[in-house]
């Protein structure tokens, strides 16, 4: 079975130095991975020092493939997968053309939803030992997800009598059509398989945090946001923490402060300290070192 490695967080903290690092490790140990990045800039292909990846790309003569998800392909793979029959369930309630597809299409927490089900159907096809995925802030995806399936889940009885009177009328005309309510039942079941995955075993959600105050502040909501939809929460990484230098002995007081702070607020987790390093994070052999400080740790 894909195991999912994802590393969640604010921006600027270090989650895609730490999904290409860990994904280079897991490739140099044989397993083939999918390093997958749903960030609305993203940045692998610099941080690998490789071309732009908007389709899976193998790296070289490694077992290592990478995609990067722009808003733009997203919003293209939506509409090829979902775009008719958006059409055929809005369409059997109001007189709309086919341009409701662009305007939905462009709905806030559309793009980041369909990565989530999308990374469910590369899991389940078994391709890979793993996929990390480098997320992009994706509370309110989740906070979607969760109202979409609810919405599904209690549909209004007005709403399939209405259906019922036009599949009758339908019939009596010997006009066959799509039934809308087919179609919303299985986006129903793919919206509570999305949330299971999220909180299955094979999913793992790790937090990654700087000893700084706003990261603090975040990555505790962030967590508890996480916990609300029952993801399973891997570790907690505190990356660029400054340790023995002397030349910084006041940034690593206040470091050590917040250090204690988030290892206080969130207790019932495993934290993993990153030292801040002293190297420019990019290429595959400096994203190998920075990998001995994280794979190991992860128990992944």
């Amino acid at each position: 079975m894909t195991k999912v490695v994802s590393f969640w967080g604010k921006g600027g903290v270090g989650k895609t130095t730490c999904a290409a690092s860990v994904a280079v490790k897991l490739a140099s140990r044989g397993f083939h991975t999918l390093l997958i990045s749903s960030d609305p800039t993203p940045s692998l292909s610099d941080i690998l020092e490789i071309s732009h990846c908007p389709s899976i790309t193998k790296v070289q003569s490694t077992p290592l493939y990478v995609l990067e998800l722009s808003e733009d392909n997203v919003v293209g793979m939506w509409k090829q997968k979902y775009g008719e029959e958006v059409y055929q369930v809005i369409s059997a309630f109001l007189p709309v053309d086919k341009s409701i597809i662009d305007y939905i299409a462009g709905a806030p927490g559309i793009a980041d939803e369909f990565c989530l089900s999308y990374i469910m159907e590369l899991q389940k096809q078994e391709v890979y030992d793993y996929i990390v995925w480098d997320t992009a802030p994706a509370g309110g995806t989740l906070k979607l997800l969760k109202l979409e399936e609810q919405f599904y889940k209690h549909l209004t009885e007005a709403a399939k009598l209405y259906l019922s009177i036009k599949t009758v009328l339908r019939k009596i005309r010997r006009k066959e059509e799509a039934n809308p309510l087919k179609i919303l039942d299985s986006w129903k079941r793919l919206a509570e398989d999305t949330l299971a995955m999220l909180s299955s075993s094979l999913f793992k959600a790790h937090i990654v945090a700087i000893p700084e105050w706003l990261s603090v502040a975040q990555t505790e909501r962030l967590v508890n946001e996480l916990l609300a939809f029952k993801v399973n929460i891997g570790k907690v990484v505190v990356n660029q923490v400054v340790l023995d230098v002397p030349d910084h002995l006041g940034k690593k007081i206040i470091h050590q402060k917040y250090l204690s702070m988030l290892k206080e607020k969130l207790s019932f987790l495993d934290i993993i300290t990153v030292p801040l390093q002293t190297y420019e994070i990019r290429g595959m052999d400096n994203l190998l070192a920075f990998s001995e400080h994280l794979v190991d740790k992860l128990e992944l």
